[in-house]
């Protein structure tokens, strides 16, 4: 389907009506859902919408990336969707700036009045409010958010106070567990060591870092991480976020955070494999409590490739996941690698419905990319 851009929407050359970007969409028969990446200019350039806004933006950021993105636009929303990182029409939460397609939300029309994001609603009664944080409990280990008076706690107050507080044994157990994990290397081969790290800046809020042993301990743990983020490099494009222009890769790995819900990387983990003491191979793990963890970034450097590195990266990973009890893990793999992510590592795709079913977790996920998932054998 061919059309004019106009400043009211796109004009189809057949029938000349003017259509949004979605309605266009559907006019044209696609079913897609992401209208913005797949309607291409005219021009020769092969730019397709999406592109234009990232150009957009790109020109619009004059402030270095070191200084704090989140500050420039404090009462505004974002400009891409929370769940497929495209642009196009988007729907604003009302309590955090966090915006999002219809269809990625499950939802077939614009509400009417206020919307909450699934991550800003109440994980029993489904509602959000505008009114402030002293209404809701976070989960420290999945962030899920829940209403005081519908969890029915005693003592209320004092527990909004708390930093550690848990929606579960299981995100409890989790959150131990991998603290206990964090900075042990573990012997996963002839002189191969796996390790947890994560980022000393993320505190879990009450008062633990990643360095329990001093200083000696967090500039080893820096510089793993230093090294982690030069195999990141050495592996991916440099990658930074349109609206902010945050290195997404740096951000992961230093556990960054952010009032974008979808550039909020503070659950992230670390997992190094070693040889010699040589680091190899790198993945980004973050655990949503029980029900899924997602494994975002794996990189192997070149050097190293073909020797089953990643293999033993991610098998030590997953048996870990599952001593904790978490069931699913998921990841967004790129188109050329999908086939090595369901044939030689067991994943499968991840259809619609089960990804709708995790809306209420902030997953990091790139354009373009396919999500995969895998059900882990929970230990007994």
């Amino acid at each position: 389907m061919r059309g004019r851009i106009t400043r009211t929407g796109i004009q189809c050359d057949c029938c000349f009506r003017v259509f949004a970007l979605t309605a266009f969409e559907a006019h044209a028969g696609s079913t897609n859902h992401r209208p913005a990446a797949n309607i291409i200019l005219d021009d020769g350039s092969g730019r397709s919408l999406s592109d234009c806004q990232r150009q957009v933006h790109d020109s619009m950021m004059t402030i270095p990336t070191s200084a704090k993105k989140d500050d420039l636009n404090p009462h505004g929303s974002d400009d891409v969707c929370s769940a497929c990182c495209d642009g196009g029409e988007l729907i604003c939460c009302d309590r955090c700036p966090s915006a999002f397609h219809v269809n990625c939300v499950g939802l077939k029309e614009v509400p009417d009045g206020d919307w909450f994001c699934p991550s800003c609603c109440c994980g029993i009664c489904c509602i959000g409010t505008v009114s402030d944080d002293d209404n809701f409990l976070a989960c420290q280990q999945c962030e899920c958010k829940f209403h005081i008076g519908c969890l029915k706690l005693k003592e209320s107050n004092e527990l909004a106070r708390k930093n550690n507080w848990f929606c579960s044994h299981s995100c409890e157990n989790i959150f131990s567990g991998l603290r206990n994990l964090t900075g042990k290397p573990i012997l996963v081969g002839n002189n191969l060591t796996w390790t947890l790290l994560k980022s000393k800046a993320s505190s879990n809020g009450d008062g633990y870092t990643d360095c329990p042993d001093g200083l000696d301990s967090c500039a080893e743990n820096n510089s793993k991480l230093n090294i982690a983020l030069d195999v990141m490099h050495e592996c991916f494009e440099p990658s930074k976020d349109s609206y902010t222009g945050r290195d997404l890769v740096e951000a992961v790995i230093f556990s960054q955070g952010s009032k974008l819900k979808r550039l909020n990387f503070k659950g992230f983990y670390i997992a190094v494999l070693e040889e010699n003491d040589d680091l190899v191979s790198v993945a980004t793990v973050r655990v949503h409590g029980d029900i899924v963890a997602e494994m975002s970034l794996v990189a192997t450097r070149f050097s190293h490739r073909r020797r089953g590195m990643c293999r033993a990266l991610v098998d030590e990973l997953e048996k870990n996941l599952a001593k904790l009890g978490v069931q699913k893990l998921i990841l967004p793999a790129v188109p050329a690698a999908v086939n090595t992510w369901v044939n030689g590592f067991g994943f499968s795709h991840m259809t619609g419905d089960e990804r709708s079913k995790l809306l209420q977790y902030t997953l990091l996920d790139f354009q373009g990319s396919i999500m995969c998932q895998k059900p882990l054998k929970t230990e007994l």
